[in-house]
């Protein structure tokens, strides 16, 4: 092998010193510029030696600063590349999945605090009441919720909606008339009305007319006014009214008024425990009278439900009397308050168990 590097002051004469060393064969390896002269490398060897070697892929900052799924995406060819509207619909329907298991998980972590119940807020005591089958507005309509409210806090709310109470009105009445449908117990509970006035209320002498319905019922009524007349207007002796026509309350009302300025009237509704809401809310009707009263039996055969309580109170109708046990001398006796609000914090709590 022959390589020799000649200079020149131009190209033309470094070839013919060229040729002339090597011969007209030679082959020209490089040729540069140094110093302003012209500097040939030339050689006679094979010329497949020479070949240029290929440089290493050195890649610039731009690509350098991209992802390796970039760079390799945009080496690829147009068939090769993935679809985009494919990926991108993909990602979206990920992303919607994942919102819908993050709401389900958020609802069962949400019931799973509902049910430890240790701290109740506002909102959670609402929703659990509501969770009941009670409208949110029975329990925030008269008083209203803090975050201190407690379960037992919101049962106090709709048991005061409920229960009577004390009534003045109720205590000094001449006539009570006892109303129901068929079934409800009319005659027993006038029966136990009868005993509790005789022997806790003021011992008052009670008499009681049984099944009474349109004229007839007013004029007995009248006969036994007329006689116990002062004994009826000093509150020693009253009248107990077991009606068969509901329908007619309001006529029969108006002609026992007429009876005297001193009657004083009041009537009990009989209600059987163990009615549906919708029942109770279709086919009794909203409380009309002032002096109108709620009174329910059958307790020693079913229990009161919270949704029962719901209706009466949307109804307006307020709870005097609970009544139980198939005897005439026990089982009658006036609803309180605290009584009823345990009864609606037990069947909330066993609910939640």
């Amino acid at each position: 092998m022959v390589e020799i590097t000649v200079k020149a002051v131009d190209s033309a004469s470094a070839m013919e010193e060229i040729e002339k060393r090597l011969g007209a064969d030679a082959m020209i390896v490089s040729t540069n510029r140094v110093d302003g002269q012209i500097e040939i490398v030339a050689t006679n060897d094979d010329p497949s030696k020479y070949h240029k070697t290929p440089e290493p892929l050195v890649l610039d900052k731009n690509y350098r600063i991209k992802g390796f799924s970039e760079v390799l995406n945009s080496k690829l060819s147009t068939d090769d590349k993935p679809l985009n509207n494919e990926s991108s619909e993909n990602h979206i329907q990920i992303a919607k999945n994942a919102e819908n298991i993050k709401g389900e998980i958020d609802k069962l972590v949400e019931l799973s605090t509902l049910s430890n119940g240790s701290k109740e807020n506002e909102s959670n005591v609402s929703k659990i009441f509501q969770m009941s089958g009670i409208k949110k507005s029975l329990i925030e309509n008269t008083e209203h919720l803090d975050s201190r409210s407690s379960i037992k806090d919101a049962s106090k709310i709709l048991a005061k909606a409920f229960i009577n109470g004390k009534c003045d009105h109720f205590e000094s009445s001449t006539i009570y008339l006892v109303t129901g449908n068929d079934g409800a117990g009319k005659t027993l509970f006038t029966k136990k009305l009868k005993n509790l006035f005789e022997t806790q209320i003021d011992a008052k002498s009670c008499t009681i007319f049984e099944q009474f319905n349109g004229k007839k019922s007013l004029t007995e009524i009248k006969s036994w006014f007329s006689k116990n007349k002062s004994k009826i207007i000093e509150k020693k002796k009253i009248g107990i009214i077991e009606l068969l026509n509901k329908e007619n309350i309001d006529n029969f009302v108006l002609n026992l008024s007429k009876l005297g300025s001193d009657i004083k009237i009041s009537i009990v509704n009989l209600v059987p425990v163990g009615n549906s809401y919708e029942y109770l809310m279709k086919n009794m009707p909203k409380k009309r009278i002032e002096h109108e009263y709620l009174a329910l039996s059958k307790l020693d055969l079913c229990d009161l439900s919270i949704l029962e309580i719901a209706a009466f109170v949307e109804l307006n109708h307020k709870c005097m009397f609970f009544s139980g046990v198939p005897a005439s001398n026990e089982g009658l006796y006036f609803a309180k308050i605290e009584q009823t609000v345990d009864h609606i914090v037990q069947t909330i709590e066993n609910r939640m168990d």
